[in-house]
């Protein structure tokens, strides 16, 4: 009986690592095109997109967006929702 507990303790700790892995590779799904943020904004792959840059072209889109009774254009609200999720990455993981 008590090799059974065992047993079961240690299919728990396998399951909830396989739980962990999982869920650390979520990101690199939702990243459908890496680098297009990089290039977009004429910044290496190498290197790493600076805050200030984000949020400095976050706040041009903004302003574009608020000023007009127009929508922004196709491209534009793409580069703001990428500029968006960046900002996103960058602060919960660091």
């Amino acid at each position: 009986m008590k090799k059974l507990e065992l047993f079961e303790g240690y299919v728990a700790i396998l399951e909830e690592k396989k739980a962990e892995k999982k869920a650390k590779k979520w990101i690199e799904k939702a990243i459908k095109k890496p680098g297009a943020l990089h290039k977009a904004l004429g910044i290496d792959k190498d290197k790493d997109i600076p805050m200030e840059t984000i949020n400095k072209k976050i706040e041009e889109l903004q302003k574009k967006k608020d000023e007009g009774d127009e929508k922004l254009t196709k491209k534009d609200s793409k580069m703001l929702r990428r500029l968006n999720f960046a900002k996103t990455l960058k602060t919960r993981i660091g």
